[in-house]
């Protein structure tokens, strides 16, 4: 099937499948062929914008898991499972620290299929507030970080948590935003910068580390969002 756009009514066509320019029946390879062409017509290095550009990867990404469980729904479900049950566990680990667990899952299966979307289930940031038992909780997120492999968001304002702890979260390469407000790190902890490369905001409010510290953190980390390139897999 050629993955160039139709012109031909899609309603009942999947939003990511329209994008892509793609009519049923679905293939992976379809799919990857149609992303790629998509990618260089709105790539930014080639006319294109940012958010066109992560929308296109968003539909990709979509577009995957849907003909994926469409070929095998038994091997999907059978292959997310275990996945699921661990995340599961962690979130009430979690939970019982006194956190705040956010989660996401895929939209078109709950749409289309009901409870499966659930077995998609990923966490995506957790919040502790006011807590002793940061540290604690930290190792235990270590612990388990393959169940934690979306997530992007880590706060913990208020918190007794130490430097040491906050350096273990080098194992969340994937992390973007972490806020250690009101915390008593100290400028100890800010290598967490360079072991997390892909991180953009650092909140340091209410810290011991110093106000120009904190000033030069955040000029570090505006210069790496805004150097940040864009890739065709994101």
């Amino acid at each position: 099937m050629s993955p160039s756009a139709f012109n031909q009514p899609h309603e009942t066509r999947p939003d990511f499948m329209v994008q892509l320019g793609l009519l049923p029946p679905y293939t992976p390879e379809d799919v990857k062929q149609a992303y790629l062409i998509k990618a260089k017509q709105v790539h930014p290095d080639h006319g294109g914008t940012a958010a066109e550009f992560r929308a296109l990867q968003e539909a990709f990404e979509k577009a995957q898991q849907y003909t994926e469980f469409r070929c095998d729904r038994r091997g999907w479900i059978a292959a997310k499972m275990q996945g699921y049950l661990s995340v599961r566990a962690v979130m009430e680990r979690l939970e019982a620290f006194g956190a705040e667990v956010t989660t996401n899952a895929i939209d078109w299966l709950q749409k289309s299929f009901g409870d499966f979307s659930q077995l998609t289930e990923t966490i995506t940031a957790v919040r502790l507030v006011d807590s002793p038992a940061a540290d604690a909780m930290i190792r235990y997120m270590v612990k388990e970080r393959p169940a934690l492999g979306e997530l992007t968001r880590l706060e913990l304002p208020g918190c007794q948590v130490s430097d040491k702890a906050v350096l273990q979260l080098e194992a969340f390469q994937q992390l973007r935003h972490l806020d250690l407000t009101g915390t008593p790190v100290t400028k100890d902890a800010l290598w967490i910068v360079e072991g997390i490369l892909g991180l953009e905001s650092l909140e340091l409010q209410g810290t011991r580390v110093a106000w120009w510290m904190r000033r030069k953190v955040r000029a570090v980390l505006r210069k790496r969002r805004e150097a940040r390139p864009v890739t065709p897999f994101g």
